[in-house]
């Protein structure tokens, strides 16, 4: 099978945070099965541009990659513009198009990943007019709470291009239960597969490297609190840092690490809080964290937070899971499974709450660390790439050899 995967960025555009990951993740999977796969992408890496070559196939894993320069003219025009500044921008690419007129006519089935990004759009145009097979995941972009950023825009742009993508789309994928739902309040009637993201749990460790405690400062006995993700409102992050703050006279051995790109600015107004209160020893913004140090510091972690108000299947928390790190997460993170395996807890995020859960936590670290090796199996067990690559190709399979399924919501239409 020959298979069109779309996505704003590929590897190694690490800064565009879990979803470059999945999507690799699948690609690789795919190719391992003896599928040729075809990726459309850009060169951006968030806030910085890849070193890569454009316009040309580049053999990436074997997965072939098509880069395209992103030009995000209006942003680089008003950069003073705070709407504009702190938006990851739409990924314009002119010369995708061209090259998918040649390409798509090759394919059987192409699969997109991210709403409000012209790769999604240029993709989604060029299967329709090619009569080819549209696969739709959204990855948690229509939860309602992110709906709120930015709403208006947002609104607009998804009466204008994303429900018409939706409703012509072969087949949806939804991560969560919640990922349903949000589809289902936008009015959207398209066959709906529930597909979760999956972990290779072998390229992760269960104990960091000797070194790894003089790298950050750490006693053996200091308990780690980590999150690891974006520096966004919606994340939780500052909610999380409050509350760390407020239990250091209960846990003064605790560390904090704030690791992620910061895409909102938000790290000089959380250092002054730290600083306020004294405690910047104790709160480290190592900033973006790839390879062995990514490793390990989720090894090192004794617990991973990611109080989150809105997200899709969360590859953060698999990848904690996978290094044995016990996990404590908000509802918002549409997780439920953690709970009932006993490998995290759901608290609400609210720093009081948050506080709370940190507390009742920290003070058994040895049920801490059985939780992460609980955890460990628990994400090997159910979240392995090969369960959720047989998953895709069945639907893959379905939408191919279904013609009907090619003009989605209408065949349910009158």
């Amino acid at each position: 099978m020959h298979i069109l995967l779309a996505n704003p960025g590929y590897k190694p555009a690490w800064r565009m945070g879990g979803i470059v990951v999945i999507v690799s993740s699948v690609a690789e999977a795919l190719v391992r099965r003896g599928h040729r796969v075809a990726v459309m992408t850009t060169n951006s890496n968030l806030d910085e541009d890849l070193d890569v070559p454009l316009d040309e196939p580049v053999d990436v894993e074997g997965v072939e990659v098509w880069y395209f320069r992103r030009n995000e003219a209006v942003k680089r025009w008003l950069p003073f513009v705070p709407y504009l500044s702190k938006s990851i921008g739409y990924f314009f690419a002119p010369e995708m198009s061209r090259t998918l007129a040649r390409v798509m006519p090759l394919v059987d089935v192409a699969h997109i990943h991210s709403p409000f990004s012209y790769p999604n759009y240029a993709v989604a145009n060029a299967a329709f007019r090619h009569g080819k097979p549209l696969v739709y995941q959204q990855n948690g972009i229509f939860d309602p709470e992110r709906l709120r950023f930015r709403s208006l825009k947002k609104w607009l742009y998804i009466q204008a291009v994303e429900r018409p993508i939706m409703r012509q789309a072969a087949a949806l994928i939804a991560g969560t239960d919640a990922e349903r739902a949000s589809y289902e309040a936008l009015g959207v009637r398209t066959e709906c597969h529930r597909i979760v993201n999956g972990v290779d749990v072998s390229r992760y460790r269960m104990r960091p490297r000797p070194a790894a405690d003089a790298r950050w400062g750490f006693e053996p006995g200091d308990e780690v609190v980590l999150f690891m993700g974006r520096l966004h409102p919606v994340k939780g992050v500052e909610k999380l840092v409050r509350a760390f703050l407020t239990i250091h006279e209960r846990f003064p051995s605790a560390r904090l690490v704030v690791a992620g790109p910061d895409e909102w600015g938000l790290e000089e107004r959380l250092r002054a809080e730290v600083l306020a209160a004294g405690l910047e020893r104790h709160v480290l913004f190592p900033g973006m964290l790839t390879g062995e140090e990514k490793l390990d510091l989720l090894a090192r972690a004794d617990l991973f937070c990611l109080p989150s108000e809105a997200e899709g299947f969360s590859l953060a928390i698999l990848e904690a899971l996978a290094s044995a790190t016990a996990v404590m997460i908000s509802p918002g993170c549409h997780f439920p499974e953690v709970e009932a395996a006993g490998v995290g807890r759901i608290v609400v995020p609210d720093p009081e709450s948050l506080a709370e859960g940190l507390m009742g936590l920290l003070v058994d670290r040895r049920r801490l660390h059985a939780m992460g090796e609980k955890g460990r199996a628990f994400a090997e067990r159910e979240y392995s790439w090969e369960h959720v690559t047989s998953e895709l190709l069945s639907l893959y399979e379905r939408v191919c050899s279904n013609p009907a399924l090619n003009v989605g919501e209408r065949r349910a239409s009158p």
